[in-house]
Parts: structure tokens; sequence; C-alpha cells
């Protein structure tokens, strides 16, 4: 399974992990936001996590006042990716993508093997 994991340093230092079981996932400085960030320059629901129809993590603005910046450009949405930063508001937030290393079924590739006519001996 996939797993994003959300690392910030700044206001609101630590660590998130999302599944996508876990999303869409709202970040904000809301309590009731499902990422609660401590950041006075957040709106209270600044932007969220969902798992896109490509089956990607993606970061999308939700009308945010000071916008949401991945890599520093002002992003409407963004397909996250390992090593992306993230700043809202005066919190950094370094992105990590990874896969559990064991396929899900529905993952796996098959090819088609061409079949050889027996070698003479």
């Amino acid at each position: 399974m996939k797993k994003l994991t959300l690392i910030s340093d700044g206001l609101a230092e630590g660590q998130v992990e999302l599944t996508p079981d876990q999303l869409p996932a709202v970040l904000g400085r809301s309590k009731s936001a499902d990422v609660t960030i401590n950041d006075g320059l957040l709106s209270r629901r600044h932007s969220e996590i969902v798992l896109n129809s490509a089956g990607d993590f993606e970061i999308r603005d939700l009308d945010s006042t000071n916008l949401t910046i991945v890599n520093e450009h002002d992003v409407p949405r963004h397909v996250l990716r390992t090593g992306d930063v993230i700043l809202l508001g005066d919190t950094q937030i370094s992105v990590e993508v990874t896969a559990d290393p064991t396929l899900d079924p529905s993952e796996q590739t098959t090819r088609e093997l061409d079949i050889l006519p027996p070698a003479d001996a």
C-alpha cells in the first residue's frame, strides 16, 4: 500500500503519515481539520490531500487566502512526489511517497513469452 509522509518544520514541527484509506485529508489551522497545523497564516481549511484517478497523492488548494505553494510555485493542485516541498503559511513540509514492496495482485504485470521449437541435438 502506498504511504505519504509529511515532515514539517517551522511553527508546526512534526510528522504525519497518510494512507489512501485516510483520504481525503484536509490540512488547516482548524481543530476539525484532519491535519491541524498551528500557523496563523493558514486558512481554517487551507488545502486537502486526495488520491487522484491515477492513484497518485495530490494536494489541492481550497481557495485559501495565502495560497498553497509547492516547490516555490503557487498551485491550485499538484501531484505529490518524494522531494517536493510544500509551503503553507510559515510551515514548510517535505514530502515522501513510499509503496509497500510487495505488489498487490492487481498491480502485478505479466508478459507473454515466445515459445521456441526444441533445439536439434
